[in-house]
């Protein structure tokens, strides 16, 4: 359980800063008057970014899991 600990605390962490960093780059080009394309493209970068971390995430904790399972198997 306690391996399992870091990689989530790691990945809220991202996350929070992707989002963050996204959102005061969509206000900043919002305030300068870019067009909506550009705003939905820039929204959608981190969203795909988001979801590629949550997959990886998901992988590693899988791993995590499988290893925990083969340490209790060897003895």
């Amino acid at each position: 359980m306690d391996k399992r600990i870091a990689p989530t605390i790691v990945v809220i962490v991202l996350i929070f800063f992707i989002v963050i960093q996204a959102g005061a780059v969509v206000y900043a080009l919002t305030k300068e008057g870019l067009g909506t394309f550009w705003i939905v493209t820039i929204i959608l970068i981190p969203l795909l970014i988001i979801a590629v971390l949550i997959g990886v995430y998901i992988e590693r904790i899988r791993e995590i899991d499988e290893e925990e399972k083969d340490d209790l198997t060897r003895y």
